[in-house]
This record gives C-alpha cells, sequence and structure tokens, in this order.
C-alpha cells in the first residue's frame, strides 16, 4: 500500500487518546497495510495508528524474528498482567535515536478486535509483553520515554529536548534495541 511518515515526539498528536475503531471495513484493512509498510521502512517491530497521524484504536507487530508473532490488534486492552516485573530497554520510531530501561509486567493477557470485528485474546511474555505494552500506551497518548524512571528521565532530559525539537543527538549511532536490526531486547 504506502510507507506513511512516522510522526516524532514534537508533534502533538502523539499525547492524544485514540478512538475506538466502529467500523471494521476496506479503510480499517488498508490503514493495517500501511501500518506494516510504515513499520517494515522503518525497521520497527510495533506501530500504533496515532503514531502515522490517525487517531485509532489500532496496532501491529511483528516479532516473527523474534519468535512471536506477527499481526493487528483492534482495540486492544489489558485483560491480566502479571505482578513479576521485567526491566528492558526500549527504543521508539516517534522517539529516533534514543533508547533507555523501564520496567514493565513480564506477561500479559490482551483481549482485542480482529480486522473482522471478531472478539480475541492473546498472550504474550517478555519482549512480546513489552511491545504490546509499549504500543497500547502509544494509543492512550503516553511516550516511554515520559514513563521513565524519575532520575533517567533527568538524565536523559537534553536528548529528549533534541529530539522534541527536531535536532540530532549528538551521540547519533545509539540504535533503539526496540528495531528489527539490532540487539535483542
Amino acid at each position: 500500500m504506502a510507507v506513511r511518515p512516522v510522526l516524532t515526539i514534537q508533534d502533538e498528536r502523539l499525547y492524544k487518546v485514540s478512538a475506538v475503531v466502529k467500523k471494521f471495513d476496506r479503510d480499517l484493512r488498508n490503514l493495517v497495510r500501511d501500518m506494516f509498510d510504515s513499520m517494515d521502512a522503518a525497521a520497527g517491530v510495533g506501530l500504533a495508528a496515532v503514531q502515522i497521524g490517525v487517531l485509532e484504536r489500532v496496532l501491529v507487530i511483528d516479532l516473527v524474528e523474534k519468535g512471536f508473532l506477527k499481526g493487528a490488534f483492534v482495540n486492544p486492552y489489558v485483560i491480566e498482567a502479571s505482578a513479576e516485573m521485567q526491566i528492558g530497554e526500549e527504543g521508539c520510531l516517534s522517539v529516533p535515536g534514543l533508547s533507555a530501561e523501564l520496567k514493565r509486567p513480564r506477561w500479559v493477557k490482551i483481549g482485542y478486535q480482529d480486522l473482522s470485528g471478531a472478539k480475541k485474546t492473546v498472550e504474550g511474555e517478555m519482549l512480546l509483553a513489552r511491545a504490546f505494552l509499549h504500543e497500547m500506551d502509544h494509543l492512550d497518548g503516553k511516550v516511554f520515554v515520559d514513563q521513565l524512571e524519575p532520575k533517567l528521565h533527568e538524565a536523559l532530559a537534553g536528548d529528549i529536548d533534541r529530539i522534541k525539537h527536531g535536532l540530532p543527538l549528538e551521540h547519533a549511532g545509539v540504535t533503539p534495541a526496540y528495531r528489527k536490526k539490532s540487539r535483542a531486547g
């Protein structure tokens, strides 16, 4: 279909709550194709519709290379999450060049609708749980850098500010772990 530009954190749309999808039609399928194309072009493993400027509760994940799954998830919500936490490095296509450690549940069970509107559930742990929660945060207007531990957020404040102003990071060459062509994480 089409590769759409990925919004970065200077765009206010990333901080808005996405609307519930009510129509399961050709437009939704075309959006999902564009999302996969856009994510693949940016070498990402997950993308929320808002990241390409569409404020609808849709996300795509492609973690096949890491041994998990590839799919589109409409109107996703957390049914259950483990109390046991994991700490792992996250990056984001909307925060280019920056990655940082973030604490998230080790396991989640997600409810969602497929592209025909059928209700389904899926479970994920470790990287898959992290990917689901990261992308679902986008649907609620949250970006991972705003959820970092206060000391880490303060340490990265200069880099975050540079990205918010559309400036490259001084230590260019840092590749987010949240991309396909990087170290596992």
